[in-house]
């Protein structure tokens, strides 16, 4: 199989010489495609060594693509920028005989200010592949994507994707774990988080819950930090997270000297041609333990009054937000529960049809964030987050996805990790509303990231000396209880926010 792999990359890289002879094409970008054989995506792009690499997984597992290099790239420094970078995507993969054929990709942070964006990402990026290993259920494709608007150009393009393939190699393997990790502590501690849930609690308190424009629900966030030691790596941690939760977008991103990657339950909207879906994501409980305790978690979640009213605010600012940009909508009758390894969700589906004219960055301007992680009204949510909150979500929370002609899908950027030299950030959040119970949010936030320290735990060089229970205190800054046996996953009282 190794051989058939390197011969195909073999067959490109003389594409591409042929192509250097040939006149510049009369549109300015030009795809060239091969078939290949099965390739471990994930594995793949772990074991090249250039900075410009990306990967990106839908939901149902109906498509992945793994970017080797940009041939197309603009940044955005705000959420005004959306616009113009969407339509220059849209005509760049326009000029294509089937514009299908490939699709950018984005990713777009919670907010805009500049102390809560993450410099080595800025707010947001679109970029077009140069050379990509796209994943269906036809097969695996390699594309690249050349640009030629002018001769330098065509020539820049061409080298660039000659240099590029010619220095892959084809190792499909994630290099070996031998790292130790440590958490460092929390942003915000227990103490700092009790007080943002308390101040959230006066201020619906004091905007009355008739009153127009009042508070009614704003999602908080935590950063937990771990110290590594050793090498780690973000691709088999990626792998192993989505092997735990199937049913979930997986992406990962690379901005300057750090990663952001991470395993997300939560679409933020899919368009088919003028057909739109989205969802109201909220109100969450743990499993069970065992089949009859999951199903009484279940029938405590479908049940829950402060866990409904929290989904319904969700739902209802989500319509609202559509109907202008809509010619239908219709949603679920009724909420349902998604299932995922250590917890469950309550979901509203919502579909719609789109009046003409309107594109991916209207949907987006008008749905990101939702209240699943921002809060309701927008702006009160937004200002209370930027007052309180004690560190920056960059990323974290934002959305990432696929951009194209015909079908574009973005996930929100939820159960998501960040990694830097030598530490490795987890973020949690928690939707707080006027029941909400400081204590009960901070387990959520803590059950919420059960996962992905479980995989770490397991993956780590020195296992038995270090055990997750001590790494989750489940009220203090930091300080571990004595007799804290890991995360509590089977209390029937466990019923949390979003």
């Amino acid at each position: 199989m190794t051989s058939l792999i390197q011969a195909q990359f073999s067959l490109m890289v003389e594409q591409l010489e042929h192509l250097l002879v040939q006149p510049v094409p009369e549109k300015p970008l030009l795809r060239i495609e091969l078939p290949m054989p099965a390739i471990h995506l994930q594995g793949f792009l772990s074991a090249q060594t250039l900075s410009e690499k990306a990967f990106w997984r839908d939901r149902e597992g109906e498509y992945a693509i793994a970017v080797l290099g940009y041939s197309w790239s603009e940044k955005l420094a705000c959420r005004g920028d959306m616009g113009s970078a969407f339509a220059t995507a849209r005509a760049l993969l326009s000029t294509l005989p089937e514009p299908d054929s490939s699709q950018c990709l984005c990713y777009l942070s919670f907010a805009d200010d500049d102390d809560a964006i993450w410099p080595s990402f800025g707010y947001g990026l679109v970029f077009l592949p140069l050379v990509e290993l796209v994943q269906t259920r036809k097969g695996l494709i390699l594309g690249v994507n050349l640009r030629a608007s002018t001769a330098e150009e065509w020539q820049e393009s061409v080298r660039k994707a000659h240099g590029l393939l010619t220095s892959l190699n084809d190792c499909q393997q994630f290099p070996a774990s031998d790292f130790y990790f440590q958490l460092k502590g929390y942003q915000p501690g227990f103490s700092r988080w009790n007080q943002m849930v308390s101040l959230a609690r006066q201020a619906f308190l004091a905007g009355g819950e008739d009153s127009a424009g009042c508070l009614r629900k704003v999602v908080l966030s935590r950063e937990a930090r771990l110290q590594l030691e050793g090498e780690f790596s973000p691709w088999s941690l990626l792998y192993a997270w989505q092997q735990a939760n199937p049913q979930s977008y997986q992406f990962l991103f690379q901005g300057q000297e750090q990663t952001f990657f991470g395993c997300s339950p939560e679409r933020l909207v899919k368009r088919l041609e003028n057909v739109i879906s989205t969802e109201a994501l909220a109100g969450t409980i743990v499993r069970g333990q065992n089949q009859f305790e999951d199903s009484k978690f279940e029938s405590l979640l479908m049940n829950d009054s402060k866990n409904i009213h929290e989904n319904r605010l969700v739902l209802d600012d989500i319509c609202e937000k559509l109907k202008p940009l809509c010619r239908s909508i219709e949603t679920d009758r009724s909420h349902s529960v998604v299932k995922l390894k250590h917890i469950q969700h309550l979901r509203y589906q919502i579909r719609g049809v789109l009046e003409n004219g309107v594109y991916d960055e209207h949907l987006l301007s008008v749905l990101h964030p939702t209240p699943a992680v921002g809060g309701v009204p927008r702006e009160g949510a937004f200002a209370f987050i930027e007052a309180h909150e004690p560190y920056a979500r960059g990323l974290y929370a934002g959305v990432c996805g696929v951009i194209g002609v015909r079908k574009s899908d973005f996930s929100v950027a939820i159960r998501s990790a960040r990694l830097t030299d030598d530490a490795l950030m987890l973020y949690s959040g928690a939707g707080i509303v006027k029941d909400s119970v400081a204590e009960d949010e901070w387990s959520e936030l803590n059950n919420k990231i059960v996962t992905v320290m479980d995989i770490l735990d397991r993956q780590q060089a020195r296992g038995d000396s270090m055990n997750v229970a001590a790494q989750l205190p489940e009220h203090s800054d930091g300080q571990n209880r004595k007799n804290h046996n890991r995360v509590v996953l089977s209390q029937p009282d466990g019923i949390h926010g979003a």
